[in-house]
């Protein structure tokens, strides 16, 4: 069976060398804990968490405990970390599949200390601390609970690793950072003081690790101050982070793509698409896009948004439908044919269209335009600049 057109190429090899870009600027003894989670930003959790694995990383991230379960499915044999819901039915599970749990609240915990018991088992727990994103994670008023609820369960639960995100590190003069960086001292060091000494400490997601190689940044003591073990990126391994030390060095691993399907011309004060927003101000050459916000394409970059062709810049013009876009395409010098590519986001013909260009122009964030790249759309895996497997709910 032949695949429509578009489609999303992922290039392992860019992968690699975002991973490799990373850890080249990390203090000695700091490693990376890569985040896969929402199947890899989009990119495809299986291929993308082997490569991973084969380029060192020593552990990696997900959110939920099924996300766990597909890597293993995957023949993936690192430590898994699952960061976000554990609930009472699914522990059989996570112990079955060799998954690392979080731990984020006193109830949370008792669930854990809870199944450890009736179970039988030892349980090797991250312990999600709450510095100021108020969102999962244990407050400080919290911890007191938490220390005496790991005490009294003994050998059951061992505290490997503590972590925290920041919620505010792609800007470099918030003084929430700072905030939350004095809250994990004082947090981890009441841990330490009730007798723990965890050997994993993540506290950096992708702005946090970037903002850390910024030589002004007030925090960037904080590798020797809490004795960080790993940090844990997600988009720096996928794209560039806007306005972050590094963004020339990180390469763009998924270009989103399809082609022309009908180019028309249409006389002035024409109105293109649903509601007819936009109306042509002069004859103009339409290019009809097969893709459209049931495959990524955000309809907030209607009227808003480029797309490549032919190397150049062109205006998305009225409103992108379910499956269908519709470009402006009047200024090319040459007037694309049926079968064109396209770029959404990515590379062609020596131009760049970035993510992160994408996004700022929908008015959104480049990880929502990586997760929303829809389930029909299949993922192309690249190696060494050739196709090793597709990805496809259609095939």
């Amino acid at each position: 069976m032949t695949l429509r057109p578009t489609h999303a190429v992922v290039d392992l090899d860019a992968l690699a060398r975002n991973y490799r870009t990373l850890a080249a600027r990390l203090p000695a003894g700091v490693g990376v804990l890569p985040v896969v989670k929402a199947d890899a930003y989009g990119h495809g959790a299986r291929p993308v968490a082997r490569r991973l694995v084969e380029e060192g990383a020593p552990m990696l991230a997900v959110a939920v405990v099924e996300e766990g379960m597909e890597l293993r499915g995957a023949a993936v044999a690192v430590p898994v970390l699952v960061m976000g819901w554990i609930g009472p039915e699914q522990l059989d599970a996570l112990v079955i599949h060799g998954l690392t749990p979080n731990a984020h609240s006193p109830e949370q915990l008792r669930e854990l200390v809870d199944f450890a018991e009736a179970r039988d088992v030892e349980l090797k727990v991250h312990l999600k601390l709450d510095t100021g994103m108020t969102r999962l994670g244990m407050l400080p008023d919290q911890l007191g609970d938490a220390m005496e609820l790991l005490k009294s369960a003994g050998k059951r639960i061992f505290l490997e690793g503590v972590f925290q995100n920041f919620a505010s590190a792609d800007d470099l003069t918030s003084p929430q950072t700072a905030g939350q960086a004095r809250t994990f001292a004082e947090m981890l060091a009441a841990i330490r003081a009730a007798g723990y000494a965890p050997t994993m400490i993540h506290t950096d997601n992708s702005a946090a690790t970037l903002s850390g190689f910024d030589p002004s940044f007030s925090s960037s003591s904080k590798y020797d101050l809490f004795g960080i073990s790993h940090v844990r990126p997600g988009l720096a391994l996928y794209a560039r982070v806007p306005g972050l030390p590094l963004a020339e060095e990180i390469s763009d691993v998924m270009s989103f793509v399809s082609v022309v399907d009908q180019v028309k011309r249409v006389a002035a004060g024409t109105r293109i698409g649903y509601g007819g927003t936009f109306v042509c101000r002069r004859e103009t050459a339409v290019a009809v896009v097969p893709a459209g916000y049931a495959d990524g394409v955000p309809r907030s970059l209607s009227g808003q948004g480029h797309v490549l062709v032919h190397g150049r810049r062109c205006p998305i013009a009225g409103r992108i439908s379910m499956d269908l876009t519709t470009v402006d395409v009047t200024d090319l010098p040459e007037p694309p044919l049926r079968g064109d590519p396209v770029v959404f986001f990515g590379t062609q013909a020596g131009s760049r269209l970035g993510v992160e260009e994408a996004a700022e122009a929908g008015g959104t964030v480049p990880w929502e335009l990586l997760c929303g790249v829809g389930p029909r759309v299949p993922r192309i895996i690249v190696r060494a600049g050739v196709p090793v497997e597709t990805h496809s709910k259609f095939l």
